[in-house]
């Protein structure tokens, strides 16, 4: 019988395979060329194609022989088929290799390797000569292992300072050869909004010089001609920042920018692109494959399930993830909801992907010591009446129907109107979809948006809702009256700053009404304010020498992420919180991180109004709290295990204490 003889195409741009010989014997073979339609053969000039990608070569190769064998047709492989297997075989034993010394240093323990020592040395003396201020231990650590492995991923939590460990990476592989493999000379960072500035402040602080940015999202001044110009130019800027919905729009014009620089692409806050499936996701990772290193920077690293996982590695190793990860999308999902974090299949997950990931914990860091104030506060004749007729209707609802739980939209619209209530009942005279933050094209969204069809009840009782839209004429809200309290006794005395965090747009609006007409000058962090304007207050809060304003009045789903408050900053006070514990503590994390000189005090000060929901949510956050600093502390944490949309313990705790002050 004819040989068949099994070559490689020299197509870079279509490469795969060419069947020669046997020609009609195969394409006789029914069955055979069934099995082929899987491959999606093609014919041409008495030839058989079959596709490939790069990390699918050696497996279809392996499919095609077994098939021959199977059909019992004798075939050969050509030169360069023989030589593309041996370079595979080849990688493979020094990618093993490579896992054993990224584990190595991950651990700590790299000193059993003399060429791991030299290169620390190396990169030592790098960021000696490049860095105006040293990394901290851990830090730097984490940078060496980035620079090592130039593919990595850091899931340090928020405040362990991630950017300047990417710096010291990014200052060590620019430092190599031009002809070396590893080489880089640019840095694109792939983020929300909010982080482009602290890029571009850390890297000044970090190099003691400026260098070349530019924005390709968030400044509606950038033309598409002007992004164009950068993506194509012979001597772009050193550092690009873009969105992570900006990304699909530019994907080819990326692409083609990356063929021609050696960039470290970063993904910052890189949990936004965890679904596979998802545009952000899917561009995200087709630039990838054209970048010299990768790096993915997320403090949560899988925030619904290890599923999360897969796109980041995805993003790291485009062409490897399978091999590394060594479950199917599906297992990961199963994983998630069948085994619990110590299961066999959990931790041989951690093993597989251990050597491409570095976490710093909180407890790491080793912070300065924090102090935390509950205050209590009796409400005024006015809100009290409103809150107490509003809370009776709501309870005889909940008691109504014993099985009552947030996921039922009517009953999760009640609580938020409760908060409302509890803090300032002007809230009330708006509707829901009005009260809450919400920004499409910044990703900035308060989850509790989607349960704003409610119509309210109390609307109904004409003499009761004008008690409501006629509040502010009666009364402050109590909590306002304590808040500036706070600030003139405890921050302005001392010539200090303050944060203040609220989940209502318009209680940032009348509070900071209330505050000017008292002579405290504040500023806004809320979705409505533009970015360059939100760059220059934070920058001027930040300064501890300007005191051209001490308050800002933030939002949370505003100011969750990428923003560093506390070189000007030890002072939070919480007008009101919400049950999810996650943006809680990302919020604390604004003020405490590292940088925080030895023995500097951080004060929270949560307001709460005595009698009513804030008190339920306050017993709720403090259980979760305990709860999530045991998660914390694993190297990738669950914290699904953690349900922050769901707390159907609310409503029981409710109605249990209602029924207590009743």
């Amino acid at each position: 019988m004819e040989n068949v003889e099994i070559d490689v195409s020299t197509d870079e741009v279509n490469p795969g395979f060419i069947i020669r010989g046997g020609y009609e014997n195969i394409i006789s073979n029914k069955r055979l060329i069934l099995t082929l339609k899987r491959l999606n053969y093609s014919t041409k000039d008495n030839t058989i194609f079959i596709p490939f990608r790069e990390e699918t070569q050696v497996k279809i190769l392996q499919e095609i022989q077994s098939l021959f064998t199977k059909y019992e047709l004798t075939s050969s492989l050509s030169r360069g088929v023989i030589n593309d297997v041996q370079g595979f075989d080849r990688e493979n034993r020094l990618f093993e290799e490579f896992e054993l010394k990224a584990r190595s240093i991950r651990n700590d323990e790299f000193q059993i390797y003399p060429e791991l020592i030299e290169n620390y040395r190396s990169f030592k003396n790098v960021l000696n000569e490049t860095l105006a201020e040293n990394l901290y231990p851990l830090q730097e650590l984490s940078s060496f292992h980035m620079a090592f492995a130039q593919n990595a991923c850091n899931f340090a939590v928020p405040g362990a300072g991630k950017t300047r460990i990417v710096y010291g990476a990014y200052s060590y592989l620019k430092s190599l050869p031009a002809d070396d493999a590893k080489h880089v000379d640019k840095l694109m960072v792939i983020g929300p909004l909010s982080s482009f500035a602290p890029w571009e402040n850390e890297y000044v602080a970090c190099f003691g010089r400026n260098t070349t940015f530019q924005r390709l999202s968030g400044d509606s001044s950038i033309s598409k001609d002007k992004k164009l110009e950068h993506l194509y130019s012979g001597s772009p800027a050193e550092v690009t920042l873009i969105f992570h919905g900006g990304v699909d729009n530019l994907q080819r014009d990326i692409i083609a920018f990356l063929k021609k620089n050696k960039t470290m692409v970063v993904v910052d806050e890189a949990h936004r692109i965890k679904n596979p499936e998802g545009v952000w996701g899917k561009s995200v990772v087709e630039i990838s494959k054209e970048a010299t290193s990768r790096i993915i920077l997320t403090g949560t690293p899988v925030p619904n399930g290890y599923q999360d996982i897969y796109n980041l590695y995805r993003f790291i190793y485009p062409f490897k993830y399978k091999e590394i990860l060594k479950v199917h999308y599906q297992n990961l999902e199963d994983m998630t909801y069948n085994n619990l974090p110590d299961s066999d299949r959990v931790q041989n997950l951690k093993e597989n992907i251990s050597p491409f990931f570095i976490r710093i914990k909180k407890a790491d860091l080793k912070l300065p010591p924090i102090n935390e104030q509950t205050i209590l506060i009796d409400m005024e004749p006015y809100q009290r009446e409103i809150y107490d007729f509003i809370e009776t209707t709501y309870i005889n609802s909940f008691s109504q129907n014993p099985s009552a739980t947030v996921k039922d939209i009517l009953n999760k619209a009640k609580l938020i109107r409760l908060r409302q209530a509890s803090t300032n009942p002007a809230l009330l005279a708006k509707t829901l979809r009005d009260s809450l933050a919400n920004n499409e094209f910044t990703g900035e969204y308060d989850p509790n948006s989607r349960f704003t069809t409610y119509n309210d009840e109390f609307i109904n009782d004409s003499e009761f809702f004008n008690k409501i839209c006629n509040y502010a004429q009666f009364e402050t809200p109590q909590k306002f009256i304590e808040i500036k309290k706070i600030i003139d006794d405890e921050i302005l005395e001392n010539n200090g700053k303050v944060i203040i965090w609220t989940i209502f747009i318009q209680n940032a609006k009348e509070l900071q009404d209330y505050l000017y007409k008292h002579n405290i000058s504040s500023k806004l962090l809320i979705g409505e304010i533009e970015q360059i304007e939100r760059e220059t207050t934070i920058r001027k809060f930040n300064d501890p020498n300007n005191l051209d304003f001490q308050v800002i009045i933030a939002n949370p789903f505003s100011v969750a992420e990428s923003i560093s408050l506390h070189k000007g900053c030890h002072n939070a006070i919480y007008l009101e919180r919400d049950y999810n514990c996650s943006n809680f503590l990302q919020s604390k994390d604004r003020i405490h991180r590292v940088g925080l000189a030895e023995g500097q005090l951080t004060n929270y000060y949560y307001i709460i109004s005595r009698n009513s929901i804030d008190e339920i949510i306050n017993d709720r956050l403090r259980v979760k709290i305990e709860r999530m600093e045991m998660i914390i502390n694993d190297d990738i944490p669950l914290f699904n295990r953690i349900n922050d949309s769901d707390e159907t313990d609310i409503i029981k705790d409710l109605i249990a204490n209602y029924a207590k002050r009743s």
